[in-house]
């Protein structure tokens, strides 16, 4: 008789899936080559969404040293809850994942990536934050045996405002970026694309201020409208941007948190954090046409689960009382700083042309769509494409990939090309929230037009 293997079932802790390669991939939505620059992309998502929660233009500085990576704005400061939470890989710590709003960063995954990436790739690990009158020093590293991570996490008093994250990577100013699909970021180093990276960032948000420090040189983009303003983190979402199925999980957040030490909140004052119902005459109005008042956890049936037809009714006459937001205030980049933009990078100026649409796309949800062209007098194409004011590193949809073709523009012409789509919910089929859904949703039900 052959001899037979007896298996044994092995138990493995899911807290040790953030540091493999395959799972970061998932989550950063890209291969380690690029790793080091979608941190840093990560970071100033979320620097830029907390300045912008502030009466202050936001200021970003990127610092890039040979052996470690810093990120500081001049936002609030990152608590050192979130801080704490975030090093707990049994959950996911977000204060947008919940909400349908415009932001940069939504799934909530930044900084678990940012502690495992430096030790999955290096087999070192080690953060520093400085935020909130605390130092945080966060050195990974994993028990195998045990198969789970280890993080030592120590603090000491700092005064320093915003937040300032370091990421310690072992030669990481010359980490080769080379990614097969893209001429972009082909046999090129860190310290080669972050300069690319941040001046994309730079044409998307015209209030903020970008200092970039490589070695050997430093760069700054000066903001062209410091008082330019788009939809806010901390402005209220509107009731006509949740689906119900949106609608519930939101509430059973705001349950879940009540039971974890959380403060239990009132329908009303549920009803109140929205858009166009902060008035008490709107929020008495919404509970008496629904039929639903007390607190939020009264929505959860015997069954353990919220009550559906209770959640839509709620949402109807949400809907009914408030008005839907208009496409605009979602925030419009404008024509004077993209053709600024675009003449600064090699554009003639007569060249320019600029189009803006806005609509309600046949998902429900209001729209801003701008695009930019340029001709230059050197080869090869010079191309931004921003998702809610943030660069993506690749084109994010076939429909999007179709119209450059139908265009003809190709990599080797003399084109500068600047697309920027802004939403408050996008089809994200990646964590890395660089694709999207190939259905072309954006088809402008009501348009406007500037330029040609």
């Amino acid at each position: 008789m052959a001899e037979q293997l007896n298996r044994i079932a092995f138990t493995t802790d899911r807290t040790l899936e953030f540091f493999t390669e395959s799972e970061l991939r998932t989550q950063l939505g890209y291969g380690r080559e690029l790793w080091p620059v979608v941190l840093v992309k990560e970071l100033i998502d979320n620097g830029l969404d907390a300045g912008e929660a502030t009466a202050v233009a936001p200021v970003i500085t990127v610092t890039l040293e040979a052996d470690a990576i810093t990120v500081a704005d001049n936002g609030p400061g990152i608590s050192a809850n979130i801080i704490e939470k975030s090093l707990d890989y049994y959950v996911r710590i977000s204060d947008k994942k919940g909400y349908i709003s415009p932001t940069r960063g939504q799934l909530g995954n930044a900084l678990k990536c940012v502690w495992a990436a430096p030790f999955v790739v290096t087999g070192e690990g080690l953060v520093e934050v400085t935020a909130c009158g605390l130092h945080h020093r966060i050195q990974v590293g994993i028990d195998r045996i045990a198969q789970r991570p280890q993080i030592d996490h120590t603090t000491e008093p700092f005064v320093q405002n915003g937040t300032s994250i370091t990421v310690r990577w072992a030669a990481v100013a010359s980490y080769e970026t080379g990614w097969r699909s893209s001429e972009l970021y082909k046999d090129k180093t860190v310290a080669d694309v972050l300069p690319q990276i941040v001046a994309d960032y730079a044409a998307l948000n015209p209030h903020a201020t970008f200092h970039l420090k490589v070695p050997d040189r430093e760069l700054e983009f000066a903001a062209s409208d410091p008082g330019w303003s788009k939809w806010r983190t901390n402005q209220p979402t509107s009731s006509h941007w949740y689906t119900r199925e949106h609608l519930r999980d939101l509430i059973a957040a705001y349950v879940q948190d009540e039971r974890d030490g959380g403060r239990a909140r009132t329908v009303r004052e549920f009803v109140a954090e929205f858009d166009g119902l902060r008035r008490s005459r709107h929020q008495a109005e919404v509970t008496d046409e629904a039929g639903i008042a007390g607190y939020l956890h009264d929505l959860v049936g015997g069954d353990g689960d919220l009550d559906l037809t209770a959640v839509q009714k709620l949402l109807t006459a949400m809907r009914a009382h408030s008005r839907p937001v208009k496409p605009d205030r979602l925030g419009v980049i404008g024509k004077d700083h993209m053709t600024k933009v675009l003449a600064e990078r090699g554009a003639a100026p007569e060249s320019i042309k600029y189009k803006k649409d806005t609509g309600i796309g046949n998902d429900g949800l209001p729209f801003v769509v701008e695009g930019a062209f340029g001709v230059k007098e050197t080869r090869g194409l010079d191309r931004i494409i921003g998702l809610n004011f943030s660069p993506v590193f690749k084109v994010p949809a076939g429909y999007i990939a179709d119209a450059l073709s139908s265009c003809r523009v190709q990599p080797n012409d003399p084109v500068v090309l600047a697309i920027h789509l802004a939403c408050p919910r996008f089809p994200f089929v990646d964590h890395g929230k660089g694709a999207l859904a190939d259905d072309n949703i954006y088809e402008a039900v009501d348009q406007e037009e500037d330029g040609e």
